[in-house]
């Protein structure tokens, strides 16, 4: 492959297939460290879909311990922009695995078979519960509160052309029982846009009454009423403050922040340096007010975006620029940029993908494209909010996509 086409390549955001990679770290040894947690990564692989197991030890370190599938098919690689060749990002979407609030249920969406898959989170490892019908074509995302359960499927494989005979996107609902059982909830079922919108993102507030989905294409963020029988309404549209409104997260005070990928839509690409993040308020009747707006991360197409569990600070991963950026929260919900950014890996060769941050905010994790094969890096978390390095390790498939660390 020459410079020429592996520059080319890079502009465009995508990789070709996987190739092997030894595992990075920090310089110098680590001690022997108690295992403190776990990370879950989703292969997402067409042949059969399964959730890649890390142990996570006291210092953020991961060792993989275990493939488990989850009884249904991934979606594959996404395709690359001009060519037949595969590329990163197959689900375009942020969360499309998840874990309940008090972590004893692992929930995957199989886009390549169209279901869901439930997994029991034990000390010796993941259990499937229950398998079932996602309720629609292509489910790419995730939402769950309180044993309320939300699939948003796309419709049909990511495309860089719009297609109008593509079925339109959908939301399905279920309710999670103590056991790990899905049960779909009547008339719960309920399209997203149109043929041509491209959901990223669906998520709950906190108290659950309400429940949101980004659209990528179309610059729209979607408030949906919540009824108490666990079905929505027709949804309040808003039009996003940034292009591309992707990855969506909920902080302290019904804050609501959007990541803006300001990338063009035609063939994928991301507008250098324009990558950024909007805050709103979410009001109880389900408006949202402007606070931050359009705030710079100085990167390229920042897609996903994930807050600390105290609210302090945000992050997001940039696809284009092989970089995470740090925001720091004030109570008002204004977001700031902090410090530099922290690069994933060598730039060009190097995509951050989804991201996930411990319950403790420790510890951050990133799924990316390193190299031309999946890789999992993680990062300390400082007092100030600052990232450190730990290790990478790689050598996994190129179609994964969704973190889950706890």
């Amino acid at each position: 492959m020459t410079t020429k086409v592996l520059r080319a390549i890079s502009a465009l955001v995508v990789f070709f297939f996987l190739l092997p990679c030894a595992g990075k770290a920090l310089s110098g040894e680590h001690e022997e460290a108690r295992v403190e947690g776990r990370v879950y990564v989703m292969a997402n692989e067409a042949g059969g879909n399964a959730i890649l197991v890390f142990q996570r030890s006291g210092d953020g370190v991961l060792t993989l311990v275990d493939k488990v599938s989850t009884g249904g098919l991934g979606s594959g690689p996404g395709p690359l922009p001009g060519s037949s060749a595969p590329g990163p990002i197959p689900l375009n979407s942020q969360d499309s695995l998840i874990a309940t609030e008090d972590g004893r249920f692992l929930i995957a969406g199989n886009a390549g078979s169209n279901d869901i898959s439930v997994f029991a989170v034990r000390e010796n490892g993941l259990e499937l519960t229950d398998r079932a019908s996602s309720g629609g074509i292509f489910p790419i995302s995730l939402a769950h509160h309180a044993g309320l359960i939300y699939v948003l499927n796309a419709g049909g494989p990511k495309s860089f052309v719009p297609n109008p005979l593509r079925p339109a996107p959908t939301l399905s609902g279920f309710f999670l029982d103590e056991h790990g059982k899905l049960s779909p909830i009547p008339g719960s079922t309920h399209e997203v846009g149109t043929s041509t919108s491209v959901p990223a993102d669906v998520l709950f507030t906190a108290n659950g009454k309400l429940m949101i989905v980004t659209e990528v294409q179309v610059n729209s963020i979607s408030v949906f009423h919540v009824s108490d029988d666990g079905r929505i309404d027709e949804p309040q549209s808003f039009a996003s403050l940034g292009a591309n409104p992707f990855g969506a997260a909920v902080g302290r005070h019904h804050l609501l922040a959007v990541a803006e990928g300001h990338e063009v839509a035609q063939n994928g690409m991301g507008i250098p340096h324009g990558a950024t993040v909007s805050t709103y308020q979410v009001t109880e009747d389900g408006d949202l007010e402007p606070l931050s707006r359009e705030v710079p991360s100085l990167q390229t197409a920042g897609l996903w975006l994930r807050f600390t569990s105290d609210g302090r600070h945000l992050y997001t991963s940039n696809i284009g620029s092989a970089a995470l950026s740090a925001f720091s929260v004030s109570p008002r919900g204004e977001i700031s940029l902090l410090g530099d950014s922290v690069a994933t890996g060598q730039p060009g060769m190097s995509l951050p993908i989804d991201l996930a941050i411990t319950p403790n905010d420790r510890f951050l994790y990133v799924a990316a494209i390193d190299f031309f094969h999946g890789a999992v890096t993680g990062f300390h978390i400082e007092e100030d909010g600052s990232l450190t390095f730990i290790s990478t390790i790689g050598g996994f498939p190129i179609s994964m996509e969704g973190i889950v660390a706890r």
